[in-house]
Parts: structure tokens; sequence; C-alpha cells
């Protein structure tokens, strides 16, 4: 094993090696760009994972924000005996709340504009949680008249609404009348607007008390099912399989990793796809390397056939570019972590900077889930990225080091 260790006298060779003489430079350069090729691939691969972690961080805070964690709902369209089941859940030592709701599409208008959106009855005395995210007026209460509504502020934007307007909500769930089904319309007061940071929540989605939307649809004491939130959310697919156990048959449980899986499931791919992709970089790279190594062999050949005849053997002169190549590769390994982590710390700061200073929103809130660029930097990615640079960057030695070791002295000294 003692002959695997690295000499000093080895050391100081693979420095000086590294450093260009004047006929040199040009292969020096190349031999410094590949390590300089290695850090932008590292920084690039931890800022772009990093972000990549971030939105789905972000995406999944801001869908749970407004959703629960499992969803209980009965074997038909609504649920009669609910407060049963309600004492049943909230029983369970998993479950830090839970809450009926009622839902159904309506058509919202004010005037002459018209938008579909989700109206969902909420329990007031259970969602301060969502209370929390009102910005202009109030939320939902249980005194005086139920028509009330709180809505998002890109419907709000998009209808042209004020706080105190009424907005007419039409829902599908109508009754019958002489001419056949004829849907059911009313009139609610905008008493509040909330801000989700979730797009698709801000523009489709109008809560009101439950009371109002059983009155709109005459449901009598109906709902459509209960919202579970746990203390930690990461358990919701065993937690549903106990709330499943604990309830009837007919009950019918959907946790929000079930709900979202297509959704997840797709970034996580996307997430794989691109860091795979982003390697290829640290890979050209490496090959660039081994180029630059093999030209440095080729330069040297005088003075590695000097070494061999002085004594220094195959495993010796092998060691000694093996460290060239580990020391390009380690410094641009370590230069591109640093930066990448620098930047992946303060890209939110970065890029507001750049919005501000351009005037061009790199992301709007009506295309993308997200209206920012959010980061999280994830430590287990980063080493990962970190060791496969490095491993890599060993293993691209290996053939420039049996090139070095190879060197005939005789051959290489027949002309001086």
């Amino acid at each position: 094993m003692k002959q695997w260790l690295f000499r000093p006298h080895e050391w100081m060779l693979a420095r000086r090696y590294l450093r260009s003489r004047r006929s040199e430079r040009f292969v020096s350069l190349i031999s410094w760009s590949s390590g300089i090729g290695i850090a932008i691939g590292v920084m690039t691969l931890i800022v772009v994972l990093s972000v990549m972690n971030g939105a789905a961080s972000e995406i999944r805070d801001k869908m749970l924000g407004f959703s629960s964690h499992i969803d209980v709902q009965g074997p038909g369209d609504t649920l009669e005996g609910w407060r049963g089941w309600l004492k049943t859940v909230e029983s369970l030592p998993d479950v830090e709340r839970a809450a009926p709701y009622v839902q159904g599409q309506v058509l919202a208008s004010y005037g002459a504009r018209a938008y579909g959106a989700l109206l969902k009855g909420v329990d007031v005395a259970r969602s301060d949680d969502i209370a929390q995210h009102i910005i202009r007026g109030r939320f939902v209460n249980s005194e005086g008249s139920p028509f009330q509504v709180v809505m998002g502020k890109t419907l709000v934007r998009k209808l042209g609404l004020e706080l105190g307007d009424q907005v007419r909500l039409m829902s599908p769930s109508g009754g019958i009348s002489p001419s056949g089904a004829a849907p059911r319309m009313r009139g609610f007061t905008l008493v509040g607007v909330f801000d989700s940071g979730f797009h698709e929540y801000d523009v489709g989605v109008i809560l009101t008390p439950i009371p109002a939307i059983q009155r709109l649809n005459r449901m009598g004491d109906a709902v459509t099912g209960l919202e579970l939130f746990l203390h930690d959310r990461e358990l919701a697919s065993q937690v549903a399989g106990q709330v499943k156990s604990a309830l009837p048959s007919g009950a019918w449980v959907i946790d929000w990793q079930q709900r979202n899986r297509a959704f997840f499931n797709a970034l996580k791919t996307e997430r794989v796809a691109m860091g795979v992709i982003l390697s290829l970089i640290i890979m050209v790279a490496v090959f660039n390397m081994v180029a630059s190594l093999v030209m440095v062999v080729m330069e040297r050949r005088k003075e590695i056939a000097i070494l061999k005849t002085i004594g220094a053997s195959r495993l010796s002169v092998m060691r000694i570019v093996m460290l060239m190549g580990t020391m390009l590769s380690g410094i641009g390994t370590l230069v591109g972590a640093i930066l990448g982590l620098l930047l992946a710390w303060k890209l939110d700061v970065l890029l507001a900077w750049i919005e501000t200073i351009t005037g061009v929103q790199f992301m709007s809130g009506e295309v993308y889930f997200i209206d920012h660029i959010p980061s999280k930097i994830d430590p287990m990615s980063v080493s990962v990225i970190v060791i496969i640079s490095l491993i890599m960057g060993v293993l691209a030695t290996l053939y420039p080091a049996w090139r070095a070791a190879s060197v005939p002295p005789a051959e290489a000294l027949r002309y001086e």
C-alpha cells in the first residue's frame, strides 16, 4: 500500500509540469482550460439543480397552502353523515386538524366580464391558515349574510372588481323549471382579496362560507368531503391508510402525493434528465483534460526519460501524471462548487436586480406555476456532483499516466 503514496518530489514535479515555459504555453493553456471547463460544469449543475429543487419545493408549498394533505369523500357526490366521520379522523394522533368543505364549478360574472372558477365553501372557524393570505379587505366570517366571498388577486383584476362589489356566481347544479334544467345564480359580496403565490389558485379559486354554497346548490347539511391537515405532511400516505381503516368501507381517501403524483413525477424526471444533460459539460472538460495531459506527456518525453534513467519507476511516473490531472480536476471542482453555491444562494437577489435593470420578467405567473425563480441548495446533490466530478477527473488521468510510464528512455534520448 505504501508504494501508492505520493512522495514530495512527485508533488513538486507535478506542479512544475503544470506551469508553462515560453515554448509550452499553448499546452498549458489547454490543460488549464480543461480545469475551467470542469468548474463551469460543476457550477452549472449546482445552480440548475438548486433551482429545480427550489421550484419543486415552492410549488409544493403553494399547492398545499390552499389544499389539504388528505381528502376524504363519501361513496356519492355528497357526504351526509360527515359529523361522525369528522370526529373519527380528528381522533387520529397524526391529524393536526380536520374541516368539512363544499366545492363546485361556477361562472363568475361582473358587468360584461365572466370567468370560470372553483367555488369552495370553507368552515370559517377552521380556516385561519387561509386567512393569513388576505392582502386586501378581510376573510369571510359567520356574521350577517353568508353570501360573501374572497377571491384571488388575479381573478379580481380580470373581472375589474373592487371591495364591496357584487359578483354574480352561476352554478350548473340547477333545479328543474317548466322549461327544463336551469342553473342557479346568486349575487355575492367581495369582502377580501388573497394572494396565494400560486397562479392557478389566484386566478381560479373563490372562497365562501359553507352555508352559502349549501344554500346556493340546495344541499341541506351535506358537504363534499373532509380536509385533513397533518403535523407532518410527508407521512400523508401512511396516515391515509389509517384513515381509510378507521372510516366505513365506502370512504374514498386520497393524499396530496397521490393527487399530484403525475405532476411531481414529471418534475423529478425533468430534474434527472437535466442533471444528465448538464453532466455532459463536465464530461467534455474531462476528455479535454485527457487530450491536454497526453500533449503534456509528449512535450515532456525528454524529462520523463531522464527521470526513468536516474531510477524513477513506472509507478512513480504514473503518479506524477495522475497528480497533474487530480490537481486540475480538484481545483476546477472546488472553484465550481464555491461559485455554484454562492450563485445559488443569492440567485433570487441577482435575478431581481437584473429584472429591475432590464425591465424583463423572467417568469410570469400566468405562464408558469410561480412568478419567480426560487433556489434551494440540496447538500446531498452538491456532494454527489463534487464526488462524481473528482472521480471522473481521476479516471481521466489513467490513460495519460500509462502513456507516460511507457515512454522508452533510450528512444526519447537517442538524439540528445
